[in-house]
């Protein structure tokens, strides 16, 4: 069996760390294990499955046999609508299908010593896609000036983790644990956008705004849990995550932007910033959990709350000395930057056997933005994502389990509704004096579902315990 162990992992190891792409504007947007994907990421202290490595590591003390399991995101469609978010009714909207792994994981230990376990996984807690593509030309009301206008936007955002965890079950119902993450993220985004102005087929105005960065990062944190199972049918647990460490000779990012401006003196300006291979240092807060299980014959409820601590305003990168001569006298110019706010969430789930070897499982958690836009402005600061919205999470499906097997496969989904929010870029025809205007009128509806599978073997035949 230790072959089998040593085995998979390597093969989880060598298949599923790729090129990595950076964190979103959410903390709880991706769940890990089919049980924590479809009851709302609620579970935590009655996690008797491998995702417990994730929620708390204190209630792998009370998983049953050694196993292994995979869940993915079968499919998954995306589509969004920011309306306005270009100008003054130019939209910006998009869909796509995808599929995506979530957490492949094992859980070891000897039968006959229970009391010590060991489980190893690779989660993958963002991977993200998205492309916006909007142009506009007219000419400009009350002139006889024309305007042209094209916006392109482009983002890959990745966050994976390799995990550890150990816990220990000090007596029949409490288990203490601590699971050791190696944590991989990064973010490709390109940004371009040009606009010019004519008069009488003259050139008289334009700007053109080119921004590329290739963020990465690695570093280590420690999430440490208790789980208690007070008697049959109450379960507490708590669990708390320490802000990362980050590792400087794998922590490097390129950055360049190119700013080019005609402007109405006839003067051209030019402003190029070239960073590459400067340390990055994305900052993840400190976070706390509460979590509440109650089980019936047939029922199990449950809940978590998740408080998330403040990040002040920081930037992303350690930047370099300019060598271009036509370097920005502004040393943000190619800088990103990241304010959290405080953040409370709550997820709710509920588990009912309907028949003897099969469950239906539903959930409900919140999600919402940590962005920080006191701190942040919308509009001159480089941000790593134009999420402004928050995300609510609705899911449903089934368990099958028998002997050896637990087979889930459900769907999840992702809501987020938001508006009155700066306008992404403006491509309205409007006078060159107002380049950097942008208005505060969009409209958002994001929605995303997920199909989720997963399986677990077993491979010990769990009605021989």
């Amino acid at each position: 069996m230790l072959r089998i162990y040593i085995f998979f992992l390597l093969f989880i190891l060598t298949t599923s760390i790729s090129s990595v792409m950076g964190q979103g504007n959410f903390y709880w947007q991706q769940q890990q294990g089919a049980n924590g994907n479809l009851l709302g990421g609620s579970l935590a202290s009655g996690a008797t499955d491998n995702s417990a490595i994730f929620y708390n590591p204190g209630a792998l003390a009370f998983t049953e046999t050694p196993n292994v399991s995979f869940t993915s995101d079968l499919l998954s469609y995306t589509f969004f609508n920011i309306q306005n978010g270009a100008g003054q009714g130019i939209d910006l909207k998009g869909n796509q299908f995808e599929t995506k792994p979530q957490m492949i994981a094992g859980t070891a230990f000897n039968l006959k010593k229970r009391h010590f376990k060991v489980t190893y996984a690779i989660i993958n807690l963002l991977n993200s896609k998205r492309e916006y593509t909007s142009s506009n030309q007219g000419q400009i009301p009350n002139t006889n000036d024309y305007y042209e206008g094209y916006f392109n936007y482009k983002s890959q955002l990745r966050n994976d983790r390799i995990a550890i965890g150990t816990t220990y079950r000090i007596s029949e119902s409490v288990g203490i644990g601590v699971t050791h993450f190696i944590d991989i993220k990064g973010s490709e985004l390109t940004n371009n956008t040009n606009e010019t102005w004519s008069r009488n087929n003259t050139i008289t105005n334009y700007s053109n705004d080119y921004k590329n960065l290739r963020f990465n990062q690695v570093s280590l944190l420690w999430k440490i849990g208790i789980a208690w199972h007070y008697n049959d049918r109450l379960n507490i647990g708590f669990n708390f995550e320490t802000a990362d460490i980050n590792l400087p000779f794998l922590s490097r990012s390129n950055s360049r932007r190119i700013i080019e401006t005609l402007d109405n003196s006839g003067n051209v300006l030019k402003e190029i910033s070239d960073q590459e291979r400067v340390y990055s240092n994305y900052k993840l807060p400190v976070t706390a959990e509460l979590n509440l299980g109650y089980t019936t014959p047939k029922t199990e409820y449950s809940a978590r709350i998740g408080v998330f601590g403040k990040v002040k305003k920081y930037g992303i990168l350690e930047l370099k000395p300019e060598k271009s001569i036509f370097s920005s006298n502004d040393d943000t110019f190619s800088q990103y930057f990241v304010a959290n706010k405080p953040i409370v969430n709550f997820a709710v789930g509920f588990k009912h056997r309907i028949v003897e070897d099969v469950n239906i499982l539903t959930g409900f958690r919140t999600d919402f933005n940590f962005l920080d836009f006191e701190d942040i402005d919308p509009i001159k600061d480089n941000r790593l994502s134009f999420d402004y919205w928050d995300l609510y999470h609705l899911s449903a499906g089934f368990e099958w389990f028998g002997s050896r097997f637990n087979i889930i496969g459900g769907l999840v989904c992702d809501m987020g509704f938001s508006e009155n929010d700066t306008q992404i870029t403006n491509l309205t025809a409007r006078p060159y004096e107002e380049l950097y205007d942008r208005k505060h009128n969009t409209e958002t509806t994001y929605l995303q579902f997920n199909l989720i599978f997963g399986i677990t073997y077993h491979f010990k035949d769990r009605t021989q315990l």
